[in-house]
């Protein structure tokens, strides 16, 4: 059975990052950080305020790489959560809103695709290898 479109994007990997992020509109330049990505969408922190739109203009910063990814993202939701008192969060409140992409060079979508997949791999690799470890008969006997 073949699962739609809404049912990929839940199985596609996503990992937590911390990059920076541009929104653009019409004149107007606005910051945001990225905290989860994969590699059809992501998820923002932004500030309070500002437009409410359907499509943002990103610009955006892979991570561990000298790349940036301009794109065309359609917002899924855009939320108001609490949040622990921060920097980001001052008020105590956290703007978050889940973006799809729907555009973007097909050079940076495969960077994208290929940085999440990769990470992905690794970050479940040595999640692997410390279960292994904590399992080990080395270990069983203290």
């Amino acid at each position: 059975m073949f699962a739609s479109r809404d049912d990929q994007r839940r199985i596609s990997p996503r990992i937590p990052v911390e990059s920076f992020c541009s929104e653009l509109h019409g004149d107007q330049l606005r910051h945001a950080l990225v905290v989860d990505l994969s590699g059809d969408g992501l998820r923002l922190c932004r500030p309070l305020g500002g437009p409410r739109t359907r499509t943002l203009q990103l610009e955006l910063e892979i991570p561990e790489m000298d790349e940036i990814v301009w794109a065309t993202g359609e917002v899924c939701f855009d939320e108001l959560r609490p949040a622990p008192r921060s920097a980001m969060a001052p008020t105590g409140i956290l703007r978050t809103t889940g973006v799809r992409l729907v555009s973007a060079a097909s050079r940076h979508r495969r960077l994208l695709r290929d940085f999440v997949f990769d990470t992905w791999m690794a970050r479940r690799r040595a999640e692997d290898i410390s279960g292994y470890l904590q399992g080990a008969a080395c270990y069983m006997r203290g």
